[in-house]
C-alpha cells in the first residue's frame, strides 16, 4: 500500500520572521502547500523545486519575481495576481495557462510541461471562450519542451526573446508580431515559415524543422540566421541581411536566394552544391563550404574576412587555387 505524502505547508518549514524580509525563499523544502504565506512579498518569491501540486495560499501580489518551477502543478490556480518581475513556472505538469497573469513585466518562462495550448478559458457573462492568457511579455517568452502543435494565444509582444522551439509546431501561425530579441522555431515539425515575426531584432533559428524553402512572412533579421538540417532544396525567402548565416545539413544543390551581405560566417557545408554562385561578395567571418560536390570556385565571392574551408568536396582544392580566386584573410582548411 502506498504511503500516503505527509503534508509540509509553508509555516511549517519557514521562519515568520522571514516574513518581513524583501526574498522569501521556500525553494527545495519539500513543501506539499503554500498555506500560511504572506498576501504580500517586497522582493522576490521562490517556492521551485517542491512537490506542489497547488498555488493555493500563495503570495497575491509580488514586487520582485516569482518562480515555482521544479513542482508538480498541473494548474496556475490560486497563484499570484500581479508579479512586477519574471515569473518561472517551467518543469512542472500544467497542461494550460489559465490563471497566469495578462501582463509581465519580466521574463515568461512554462518550458518542459505538457501545454498543447497557449489559450485558456476565459470567463464572461456571455459564457466561455478561448482566448489569450497572455497579452504582453516585457522580457523573454519561452514556450520550449512542450506539445504545442499552435502557437494560437501566444503573447502579442514580446520584450526579449521568444523559444517555441522543440514542440510539435506545423506552423508558426499566431505568433508575436514584434519581437524584440531572438526568435527560435527550432526542433518542430514545420515545412513552412508562414506565420513568421516580419522583423527579429536577434537570431533566428529554424534549424531541425522540414522546411523545402524559406519563403513566409520574415523579412528581417538584425542577427544571425540558422536554417540548418531542415530539408531545404532552395534558398528562396532568405533575408537579404543576415550576421551570420547557416544553411548546412540540407538537400541544396544551388546557393541561389542566399543573403546578399552576410557580416559574420557563412556555412552552406553538407550540401549537394555544385557550384558556389549565388554567395554573397563579401564574407567578413568564416566561409565553410565543406562536404559538398563542388568541382570549380567560380562564384561572385571575392573576400573571406575569416578562414576558408572546403574539404571533403567532389573535387580537392588547393591553397593556391583558393588564394588566387579570392582574397582569404585567414587560413586555409581542406582536410
Amino acid at each position: 500500500m502506498t504511503k500516503p505524502v505527509k503534508a509540509v505547508t509553508f509555516t511549517d518549514v519557514m521562519d515568520i520572521a522571514a516574513f518581513g524580509k524583501a526574498d522569501i525563499d521556500c525553494s527545495n523544502k519539500g513543501l506539499t502547500s503554500l498555506e500560511g504565506c504572506p498576501e504580500k512579498v517586497k522582493g522576490n518569491f521562490n517556492c521551485s523545486g517542491n512537490k506542489l501540486t497547488t498555488l493555493g495560499g500563495a503570495p497575491k501580489k509580488i514586487k520582485g519575481d516569482f518562480n515555482c518551477s521544479f513542482n508538480l502543478l498541473t494548474t496556475l490556480e490560486g497563484g499570484p495576481e500581479e508579479v512586477n518581475g519574471d515569473y518561472d513556472c517551467s518543469s512542472n505538469e500544467l497542461k494550460t495557462l489559465e490563471y497566469s497573469p495578462v501582463f509581465v513585466s519580466g521574463d515568461f518562462s512554462c518550458a518542459g510541461n505538457y501545454l498543447t495550448t497557449l489559450q485558456g478559458d476565459i470567463y464572461s457573462s456571455k459564457g466561455i471562450k478561448q482566448a489569450r492568457c497572455l497579452e504582453i511579455v516585457e522580457g523573454d517568452f519561452n514556450c520550449s519542451g512542450n506539445q504545442l502543435q499552435t502557437l494560437e494565444g501566444s503573447p502579442d509582444i514580446v520584450g526579449g526573446d521568444y523559444d517555441c522551439s522543440n514542440n510539435q509546431l506545423t506552423s508558426l501561425e499566431k505568433c508575436a508580431v514584434i519581437i524584440s530579441g531572438d526568435f527560435s522555431c527550432s526542433g518542430n515539425q514545420l515545412v513552412s515559415l508562414d506565420g513568421a515575426p516580419r522583423h527579429v531584432d536577434g537570431n533566428f533559428d529554424c534549424s531541425k524543422n522540414k522546411l523545402a524553402n524559406l519563403m513566409g512572412d520574415l523579412e528581417m533579421v538584425n542577427g544571425d540566421f540558422n536554417c540548418s538540417g531542415n530539408e531545404l532544396t532552395s534558398l528562396k525567402g532568405a533575408p537579404e541581411k543576415v550576421k551570420a548565416f547557416d544553411c548546412s545539413n540540407n538537400q541544396l544543390s544551388s546557393l541561389k536566394g542566399a543573403p546578399e551581405k552576410v557580416k559574420g560566417d557563412f556555412d552552406c557545408s553538407m550540401n549537394q552544391i555544385t557550384s558556389l554562385k549565388g554567395v554573397p561578395k563579401k564574407v567578413k567571418g568564416h566561409f565553410n563550404c565543406s562536404g559538398n560536390q563542388l568541382t570549380t570556385l567560380e562564384c561572385g565571392l571575392k573576400k573571406v574576412g575569416g578562414d576558408f574551408i572546403c574539404a571533403d568536396n567532389a573535387l580537392p582544392f588547393t591553397e593556391e587555387q583558393v588564394r588566387s580566386a579570392f582574397k582569404i584573410k585567414g587560413i586555409f582548411l581542406a582536410e
